[in-house]
């Protein structure tokens, strides 16, 4: 029998806070996955496939037969003295670009980080594939996507940077949007400005010209008085009649408390503008509710929201008004057992999933414990994560965080989640992207509208 001491330690000891302990942490085990390859530019990718299927109870596997399977990759040698930050993906059907081919364009975006400082941002870069990820071209730094001199302040000091951003396809459009947020980084410190306020930026890629447009900020009305708002890190949605609804949050400064909300906004192709907001939620914990991200699935709208103990939920009817926030649980009841970082979600016509991390019995040398990645299926009426889905989808590797990711629907076939681990190796191809194939296809890809 464990002494109370023993088990005391068992259980984290003081590292366990008021997030209720994992019964069976150890089920899904990670693995060492790839076996040494030769860095090359861009064409060839380490890989190694993982088969399987979801692991689903009799009454879940009874409504529904969708299983996947899972292969990761490793991309993009890492710059000198820095390392890609903040990787995101998102894929165009091949009717915006080209009307001869078959295959979507995927853009993939990212940012190089200095090695030394805390949100030491520089400018976003952006990578081409036109045969879903299998070579690429770039990446290539993007001069309208650039950092910005602040003016008014220490020459040459300070800068605003886009960071945090998510690219996706907006079909009524026929444009990329990019859409993240500001920072305001001091060349001295290599971190953020303490107390520095925030805009929500956004970019435009034209799959005609293969061209960015220099990135603007979302102009809020002079009623809105809060300086620090942000879309970072959040996945959003497009309405039927091409209407944005945007996932974002605001607050005094980086370190207050945050409230979340969605903005209705307008997008004509070239501007991004905002027209309302709904419920705000707020949670006098830490920081509050940040780095919200926005599902639909069938016709209920999931938002899942950031905070430093524990991630919560939401659910609407409109996209704009959410029910009171909830913690994630598991079907058995139990808490996530995440914390201080971002979810993002999988939508298939199918099923919907969340992608989080989470505490686990073998990733206690981690940031947060921000490796590695699950994903587990979401059940639509008890608005809980089936526990017996809960797979790894992309697997620890060493003691690297892989907090900052995307999730993205490629093809009907294929879903990716990408992200850039952290690492302290020069040239390492630090950025994955981890293929969830799907056994049925997803039918919200290919039902995605044709440019207008």
């Amino acid at each position: 029998m464990l002494s109370i001491l023993s088990f005391f330690l068992l259980c984290g000891g003081f590292n366990m806070p008021v997030v209720a302990q994992q019964r069976r942490l150890d089920q899904v085990q990670s693995q060492s996955l790839y076996a040494s390859a030769p860095l090359d530019s861009i064409a060839v990718a380490d890989k190694q496939p993982h088969e399987g299927s979801i692991a689903l109870d009799e009454e879940s596997r009874a409504n529904t037969k969708l299983d996947y399977t899972i292969e990761t990759e490793h991309f993009f040698p890492c710059p000198a003295d820095q390392f890609w930050f903040q990787a995101r993906a998102a894929a165009m059907p091949a009717s915006a670009f080209d009307s001869d081919r078959s295959t979507p364009r995927v853009i993939l975006t990212m940012q190089p980080h200095g090695m030394k400082g805390t949100h030491n941002y520089k400018g976003i870069v952006s990578a081409k594939s036109d045969d879903i990820g299998k070579t690429w071209e770039g990446p290539t730094m993007q001069p309208a996507l650039n950092l910005r001199e602040m003016k008014g302040r220490e020459s040459g000091r300070f800068y605003e940077v886009p960071v945090d951003a998510t690219p996706q396809y907006h079909p009524k459009s026929g444009k990329l949007l990019l859409i993240g947020a500001t920072f305001n980084v001091d060349r001295k410190t290599k971190r953020d400005v303490p107390g520095g306020q925030s805009n929500i930026f956004y970019a435009v890629y034209d799959p005609q010209t293969a061209r960015w447009a220099p990135w603007k900020t979302v102009d809020f009305p002079n009623s809105f008085h809060w300086p620090y708002k942000r879309s970072g890190c959040v996945q959003w949605l497009e309405e039927s009649n091409g209407e944005v609804l945007l996932p974002f949050y605001f607050g005094e400064h980086n370190n207050s408390i945050h409230y979340s909300a969605i903005a209705r906004c307008k997008f004509d192709g070239e501007t991004l503008s905002y027209v309302e907001h709904g419920s705000e939620h707020k949670l006098d914990t830490g920081r509050g509710m940040s780095e919200p991200s926005l599902a639909k699935f069938k016709d209920e709208y999931y938002l899942t929201m950031r905070n430093d103990e524990a991630p919560y939920l939401s659910t609407s009817p409109d996209g704009l008004h959410f029910s009171e926030a909830k913690l994630w649980r598991f079907d058995d009841g139990e808490e996530l057992a995440s914390y201080n970082t971002q979810q993002h979600f999988m939508t298939h016509s199918q099923a919907l999933f969340l992608v989080y991390t989470r505490r686990a019995a073998d990733n206690g040398d981690v940031m947060r414990h921000r490796a590695p990645l699950y994903m587990a299926q979401i059940d639509p009426k008890m608005h809980r994560l089936l526990r017996a889905t809960e797979r790894i989808v992309v697997p620890k590797e060493g003691s690297a965080a892989m907090g900052n990711f995307g999730v993205s629907a490629i093809t009907p076939q294929e879903s990716w989640v990408v992200v850039a681990k952290r690492t302290k190796t020069a040239g390492e191809k630090n950025v994955i992207i981890s293929r969830i194939r799907w056994n049925t296809p997803n039918s919200l890809v290919s039902e995605q509208a044709k440019p207008q």
